[in-house]
């Protein structure tokens, strides 16, 4: 099973659509466990579910497996954890080593293919937890001057984990989402990216298309609606380059 994190510290980054379309999208080519992190809820209700009050990923952190809080979504081979609303990760003093404990006592690696994280942006023990079960992080980030800056805020802290939980530090593809190529702010910022983190961590950019901010309306991720649109297109060659980056 490969782990992708999407994640960026950075609110307003895409993250949530990014996550919910890359999880829909891996499902087109195998199983796919999507964990809602984030205790808003919004990975869940895009993919036509609904944050839980009772009983959700971060139900794991109180003693609950995390098989139990598994549920279908609008793709068949796309199962969901879904956000506990109220989950206050504040009230507790380490969290460390959580969810990798429970990859590994529950066997999750033998029942899906790939596991999407989207995680809140915030450095907590929710995102720590994320990072220690990492195959790759996906950074979403509008481009521009303090997207930039946020992109070299989340490598510092996925090396800060990697160095903590003494483990190898993941793969980083690093996506433009609103991008739009007539603004020079925009190829500014991409070219400053390139040349601070390297070109290989680039992926294809996501333009701007109105139907991706609709689709959480529509409980279906863009990546699965059958009419074409930009979205559609941009997010389909997203995940076909990060499948070449895990196959490699």
């Amino acid at each position: 099973m490969k782990t992708i994190v999407i994640s960026n510290r950075k609110g307003g980054s895409a993250k949530t659509t990014t996550a919910v379309n890359i999880a829909s999208g891996l499902a087109q080519h195998g199983s796919v466990l999507l964990l809602d992190f984030d205790t808003q809820g919004h990975a869940s209700i895009g993919v036509g579910c609904e944050p839980n009050e009772n009983l959700g990923v971060h139900s794991i952190f109180l003693g609950r497996t995390l098989s139990e809080t598994f549920m279908p979504t609008v793709h068949k081979n796309l199962t969901l954890s879904p956000a506990l609303t109220f989950f206050d990760v504040y009230e507790f003093s380490d969290l460390r080593g959580v969810l990798k404990n429970r990859f590994k006592k529950e066997s999750i690696a033998d029942f899906f293919d790939y596991c999407v994280i989207d995680t809140p942006p915030t450095f907590d023990g929710l995102l720590k937890n994320s990072l220690e079960v990492a195959d790759c992080v996906l950074i979403p980030f509008i481009p521009h001057y303090l997207g930039v800056v946020a992109v070299g805020q989340m490598l510092r802290a996925l090396l800060q984990s990697a160095k903590t939980s003494a483990r190898e530090i993941a793969d980083v593809c690093i996506l433009p989402v609103m991008y739009n190529p007539h603004i020079i702010e925009h190829k500014e910022s991409v070219a400053k990216v390139k040349t601070s983190f390297g070109e290989a961590k680039l992926l294809s950019p996501i333009g701007v298309d109105i139907k991706l901010a609709k689709q959480f309306s529509l409980g279906l991720p863009i990546i699965l609606d059958k009419k074409r649109s930009k979205g559609l297109k941009d997010y389909s060659q997203c995940i076909n380059e990060l499948l070449i980056r895990l196959e490699s």
